[in-house]
């Protein structure tokens, strides 16, 4: 408490809690001896002196969610930036490491990793070569715990023997278009449980994808987020594997199906190149024959169909549309448009990339309308403003209710 009033010098001061903050005042003259300061500890809020902010009663209130979810993000990115340096130096280095093995590490989403990384490399001006996929294939195959020691007898696999069925499934892969545009790590997943089926059918054909996982005690994190991917790589390879099974000399013809075709992996694989050449020309002798009967079957039904023109305008050719008429010659039927469009360029091929097998539908903008407020305004629009006689009659006879009800 003061002792005296730094004004009058007179010693009649006396506390005012009429605010919000405790003041001292002098009596006589009126002025504000002290007063409280807005930062102030518990402790020394009855005190009336001033604190630094880190130990006033502000620290001690709960931040809001906005600010909350706002450090969270930066910590994100700060991780995420961590990620990138990382993967920089790695690509840098040439050491295989994917970009879906530092957001697994870092438990973040592959998109968000992969615009960070453009930007991160874009700013700071790096270039850096890309990493093929046979590049990561040998230190992603070791990472598998599948050894003789590490399994039981009927599900261990010698890793080199491993690398060497996967690597010949990849350049597969790659030969019918399936790596192209296509995140590695799905596809490697895919090509690994594969080579592990096939190099023992038998007894291996009955376990799924995620039992293989779980017995090469490969962590969960990393395939269980990108299972939908490897199930599709799954069956890409499976239908590949279909197709130049059938083309097999020995099966005569049998029928070859995704869930019996694992057996026939090392004899594709082993002539796979032959395969492909054979089932390409098969395809293309068939769509061959399929031309030729189709043209054949168009010559006849034109035949009959001139065949009937001519007795149906013999017999009543009143009745005859000229434009119809001249439609029936196949000329006129180029000129005006009347067949179908030919087939897609697509249907030729066996083997497709997916940019063409699976095309995106393009999006169309609507047309936005120009409105600039000198457009002219019909006479039928200005007339649906104007009231008719019996609205204007019905609007006062409800203006004179309301003024009785007043």
């Amino acid at each position: 408490m003061p002792s005296s009033c730094p004004e009058c010098g007179s010693s009649n001061v006396v506390e005012d809690d009429l605010y919000s903050q405790r003041q001292w005042v002098c009596v006589d003259c009126g002025s504000v001896v002290s007063e409280g300061h807005l930062t102030t500890t518990v402790s020394d809020e009855t005190q009336g002196r001033a604190v630094p902010y880190h130990a006033s009663t502000e620290v001690l209130k709960k931040p809001c969610r906005n600010l909350i979810a706002g450090f969270s993000r930066v910590r994100a990115l700060c991780q995420i930036l961590g990620g990138c340096c990382v993967l920089s130096v790695c690509r840098q280095c040439n050491w295989p490491v994917a970009m879906g093995t530092i957001g697994y590490l870092l438990g973040v989403d592959n998109a968000t990793l992969g615009t960070v990384y453009r930007e991160f490399t874009k700013a700071l001006n790096i270039e850096i070569s890309t990493i093929g996929i046979m590049d990561m294939l040998e230190s992603f195959c070791y990472d598998f715990k599948l050894g003789p020691q590490q399994v039981e007898e009927v599900f261990a696999e010698p890793p080199q023997r491993l690398v060497d069925r996967t690597s010949a499934l990849i350049e597969l892969a790659a030969d019918a278009w399936i790596v192209t545009g296509r995140q590695p790590l799905p596809l490697l997943f895919a090509a690994v449980y594969l080579a592990w089926q096939s190099l023992n059918p038998t007894v291996r054909m009955k376990y799924t994808f995620v039992k293989f996982c779980k017995i090469g005690k490969a962590p969960e994190q990393s395939w269980h987020r990108s299972r939908d991917s490897v199930v599709k790589r799954l069956k890409e390879l499976r239908d590949v594997l279909c197709k130049l099974g059938r083309e097999l000399p020995w099966l005569r013809g049998g029928t070859v199906e995704p869930n019996t075709v694992v057996p026939l992996v090392d004899d594709i694989l082993k002539n796979h190149r032959a395969l492909l050449l054979r089932a390409v020309r098969n395809y293309e002798q068939q769509l061959q024959n399929e031309s030729q009967t189709a043209q054949t079957t168009e010559c006849d039904n034109e035949l009959s169909d001139s065949n009937r023109s001519e007795s149906h305008s013999s017999t009543t050719p009143e009745l005859m549309d000229p434009d119809q008429a001249g439609c029936e010659n196949p000329a006129d039927k180029q000129a005006t448009d009347c067949q179908l469009p030919p087939d897609h360029w697509s249907k030729r091929h066996l083997f497709l990339p997916p940019c063409v097998k699976n095309r995106k539908r393009q999006r169309v903008d609507a047309p936005q309308l120009e409105v600039t407020g000198d457009e002219e305004i019909s006479d039928s629009e200005i007339e649906s403003y104007i009231r008719s006689q019996d609205e204007i009659e019905m609007y006062l006879k409800v203006q004179k209710e309301l003024k009785k009800m007043a």
